[in-house]
């Protein structure tokens, strides 16, 4: 079983207090007891790291390095099949699915993961993956 996280699920798991934050935590922690295999794109770097650089957060970004660094964790890279698979997601699902979310989606769909964790509720439209989404 395979759990790819959005950079919204970890930038949840990171950063919120709120219930999102603590959703996510349960989902991530529950994952991980049952030697769930957690994944990621190389686009969360960018998109969870902006933030605390811009602003020389360096506390958070120091929390989201040493995510990134956890045992286990599988990056996905953004290569020409990531590349080709959310070109077709965006043009399947034309103005409700942006080029970073496509990005996301492709990058599990090609990892096999079995699940996406988002907050995004408009990402539940997509077929192509079980989508799930982390509500407050």
């Amino acid at each position: 079983m395979k759990l790819f996280m959005d950079a919204c699920a970890v930038i949840y798991l990171i950063e919120s207090q709120q219930e999102q934050g603590r959703k996510t935590r349960f989902l991530v922690d529950d994952a991980r007891k049952s030697n769930v295999q957690l994944a990621i794109s190389r686009l969360s770097f960018l998109e969870c790291r902006v933030l605390p650089l811009k602003t020389n957060n360096t506390e958070l970004l120091d929390c989201y390095d040493r995510f990134f660094r956890l045992p286990g964790l599988q990056v996905i890279e953004l290569d020409a099949t990531v590349i080709d698979i959310a070109t077709e997601l965006r043009a399947n699902h034309p103005g409700s699915l942006r080029t970073p979310d496509a990005i996301q989606l492709a990058c599990a769909i090609t990892s096999r993961s079995d699940q996406f964790l988002t907050g995004d509720k408009k990402l539940t439209a997509i077929q192509e993956i079980k989508v799930t989404v982390v509500e407050s």
